[in-house]
């Protein structure tokens, strides 16, 4: 339960409240766990999935050239370091490990798909340095 005082504390306690005389016994283990519906240990997980899912659909139609590899590396690395910080909490959050192991997992396959996109199309690829000078005779 929630030791707020405003409105949206109110409104969740009045919602735990009601879940408490509804909710049949066969879920009342999971309903009363410290990792449970209760808790934010149960939403946080539960609404990251979103990122897993906008990674599959990123995997299905970005084309490869238009990954970042900064953008997926830096969530692939968020996902590994909140993956082990999940098994060293109290209580354990196993939703929390899975979400961010699928995380990770995601933006690697998608580095990797850029990657291999880039070694590729290595030679076909044209690089603009705007900023450094350009000598038009060098053929390099």
């Amino acid at each position: 339960m929630s030791k707020g005082t405003g409105p949206l504390s109110k409104l969740y306690n009045a919602a735990v409240a009601v879940g408490d005389k509804v909710m049949p016994q066969a879920v009342q283990p999971l309903w009363q766990s410290p990792a449970g519906p209760k808790t934010v240990f149960f939403w946080a997980p539960l609404f990251k999935w979103t990122l897993v899912l906008a990674g599959l659909g990123d995997t299905i139609n970005r084309p490869a050239h238009l990954i970042s590899i900064n953008q997926c590396g830096i969530l692939a690395l968020t996902g590994l370091i909140w993956s082990r910080w999940s098994v060293v909490i109290t209580p354990k959050n196993y939703s929390l490990l899975a979400v961010n192991l699928a995380v990770a997992a995601i933006q690697s396959f998608l580095i990797a798909k850029h990657l291999k996109w880039r070694s590729d199309n290595a030679k076909n690829t044209v690089f603009k340095f705007p900023y450094l000078p350009h000598d038009p005779d060098d053929d390099c």
